[in-house]
């Protein structure tokens, strides 16, 4: 009777396993469910034979057993195929394996059948002495080694394949499937002591085994990555995360460190005595916890010669749902080798810990320099984000071997890098940048254009801060890839000034000596990086508003009327609006407003006068009405120089601002003697 409930239970376990794995409804949970159901099944088919009062009942339900097992054989090796996802065999192999196993099981089965009417691989006897509940022994014919061998053979596979799995993965995964091998194993050992007669039992104690290793079974297929694995996996992380990390348990004791935090404090690796918190605490010298009471982030200096000299400290007081405290966790985070994974630049928390130190010392100037790469979006889309990393590992590369020692290097966000100099002007950032431009679209092996763009700002005293830096230069930076034939911003540029050459007697070779010319002048003056880079933008579309002008009105060839006139006035304020409405185009929007005023304040549209009028704006103005000069239109032949040099002076202090003019004439000089 004992082993009557012990089966009947091992066959609820199995069909109550089999309605929970099916209620998941997924390709793993039909296998696995479909196992357990014939688990199930073999248990009271079992029951069915041992119960047997009549030789042919015997021999039906015998022959369902092995049917049962058989099927049952057949799911598990499907079951352990798709639970270890192995890939021992190429895909059409495995599908040849797959059809042979299922022919087989089907023959195997058919047989058994038939068994029951021609008893072709077992026959059975009457013992009327058994002290168990089995009248009707069944011994085997020559036939059931057959049988035998088939079953062995496919339980001898799905031990292989368990133990290819366990030696093929690393040993914190192995347990899942350590223990289905294991499993497997006493199964067959109980089988083969049963069927070699060395088990002095006429029962079959394996059979039950079936049903309760369904439990396993569904852990280690549906629970085991959520909960075993998890727990280990977190451990692991937290090992290897390198940040140390320290947690000290309701009681206040150490609960568990990790390897940083233990390289840090070797006392952590004495697990003979419990360490409190309050010891850590005045071990660590941590002076700036002011309690243990409340969340806190402070600063610590490392005292030892392990590990970095300074780390940001987070101290958390954990507390379950109800808000009673279950223990403390103290983070220490390394604030000077946190480096970017890609570039190995400091990453921007380092940046800005170690620009601190160097603005902290007052020593002036110090230039900051933000930088990009142009075309990596093309790379990747062509080559692969493999080779879009490799050009920013090799500016990175770029930086570091240019840039001086004492240069802070960094990786911002949205892949902006930047670079700060203590002591160094603006000028000598701008040489080392162009030729570090220079190496990089030498290097370039793409066959696709990209480049480096970059925008420099200078931190002169402490009325600028370095947010503030680093937004100046990275402004300017954006302003120069509009102009910049490597950057996608620039098909912005690209179309504007296409529109406005066709609506104007403008031509390409204007706006690009109207620029050069304007930034010579603009270095002249000393204008920052961000100025310049406007100043440029602004050469190219200062007259941008004119293509809203009907054309009717701007290349008439003769004198506009009054109300010609007016309309034609009109173009810097259309000017303005078509730059506030795009954000890369706002920066310039009041010089191209501004453009026509003149320094008397006969200008227009606001009548401004002399310093009234933006700088950039005044600049533009002198270099675009000298390029006009020296260079033929329709509606006038070009002066030579002398002539346009005295036509300024004579304009200086009406039209012109007179101290600009002045610098101009002198950046004339120079290009004439150069």
């Amino acid at each position: 009777m004992w082993y009557y409930a012990v089966c009947g239970l091992a066959a609820l376990i199995a069909f109550v396993m089999t309605v929970i794995t099916y209620k998941r409804k997924t390709h793993m949970a039909f296998v696995t469910g479909t196992m357990f159901l014939f688990a199930g099944a073999v248990n009271l088919a079992y029951l069915a034979r041992i119960g047997a009062h009549t030789y042919f009942a015997a021999s039906l339900t015998t022959s369902v057993y092995f049917v049962c097992l058989d099927f049952l054989v057949l799911f598990m090796v499907y079951y352990m195929v798709e639970f270890t996802q192995i890939r021992i065999l190429k895909a059409h192999r495995r599908k040849l394996f797959v059809c042979a196993v299922v022919f087989l099981i089907f023959v195997d089965s058919a047989v058994l059948i038939v068994n029951v009417f021609h008893e072709l691989i077992l026959r059975y006897q009457y013992h009327a002495e058994s002290i168990y509940a089995i009248r009707y022994m069944y011994e085997s014919e020559p036939v059931f080694s057959l049988h035998l061998a088939l079953v062995y053979l496919l339980v001898a596979v799905m031990l292989f394949v368990l133990l290819y799995k366990t030696l093929s993965i690393p040993k914190i995964y192995r347990s899942r499937y350590k223990n289905t091998f294991l499993a497997l194993c006493a199964i067959g050992i109980l089988t083969v002591l049963y069927m070699t007669g060395w088990l002095k039992i006429a029962i079959d104690v394996s059979v039950p085994v079936y049903g309760f290793i369904c439990l396993l079974f569904y852990r280690n297929a549906f629970d085991y990555s959520s909960k075993g694995m998890l727990n280990t996996t977190r451990k692991m992380i937290l090992e290897y995360l390198g940040t140390p990390m320290i947690l000290f348990d309701y009681e206040g004791y150490v609960a568990d460190t990790n390897k940083d935090m233990r390289d840090l404090f070797p006392v952590l690796d004495n697990h003979e005595t419990r360490l409190s918190l309050l010891d850590f605490l005045q071990i660590g010298s941590f002076v700036e916890l002011r309690n243990t009471n409340t969340n806190q982030r402070f600063a610590w200096e490392n005292p030892g010669n392990v590990g970095a000299r300074t780390y940001q400290c987070d101290f958390t007081c954990l507390k379950d749902e109800k808000g009673k405290s279950i223990g403390h966790l103290l983070v220490m985070k390394n604030m000077e080798t946190e480096r970017d994974m890609l570039t190995q630049l400091y990453s921007k928390n380092s940046f800005y810990t170690e620009m601190d130190k160097v603005l902290a010392k007052r020593v002036y100037p110090v230039t900051v320099v933000v930088c990009n790469t142009n075309g990596i979006g093309l790379v990747n889309d062509v080559y692969g984000w493999k080779k879009g990393n490799e050009l920013l590992r090799q500016a990175a590369d770029l930086l570091r071997e240019n840039l001086p020692q004492t240069a802070i290097l960094a990786r911002l966000a949205d892949g902006d890098m930047a670079a700060a100099f203590p002591e160094v002007e603006q000028e000598y950032a701008e040489r080392l940048f162009e030729n570090i431009k220079e190496q990089y679209r030498q290097a370039n092996d793409t066959g696709i254009s990209t480049d480096i763009e970059y925008g420099i700002a200078v931190i002169r005293d402490e009325a600028k801060s370095l947010d503030e830096a680093l937004k100046e230069a990275g402004d300017s930076m954006s302003t120069k890839k509009l102009m910049n034939q490597s950057s996608q911003k620039s098909s912005l540029l690209d179309s504007l000034t296409q529109t406005l050459t066709e609506s104007d007697y403008e031509t390409e070779e204007h706006v690009e000596r109207t620029r050069e010319m304007a930034i010579r002048l603009g270095r002249a003056m000393r204008l920052s990086d961000g100025d310049l880079g406007k100043l440029a933008l602004l050469a190219v579309l200062h007259d941008i508003g004119k293509i809203a002008i009907p054309h009717a009105i701007l290349l008439k060839p003769g004198k506009l009327t009054a109300e010609e006139w007016e309309v034609m006035k009109t173009h810097t304020e259309k000017g303005y609006r078509i730059a506030s409405a795009s954000k890369e185009l706002q920066p310039i929007g009041q010089y191209i407003l501004h453009h026509h005023e003149r320094w008397d304040g006969g200008g227009y549209p606001g009548g401004l006068a002399g310093e009234e009028i933006p700088l950039l704006s005044r600049i533009i103005t002198i270099v675009d009405s000298h390029d006009v000069m020296v260079h033929d239109r329709p509606y006038h032949k070009a002066m030579n120089e002398e002539d346009a040099e005295a036509e300024l002076r004579r304009c200086a202090g009406t039209q012109f601002d007179p101290q600009l003019v002045e610098a101009f004439l002198e950046v004339l000089k120079e290009e004439q003697v150069s």
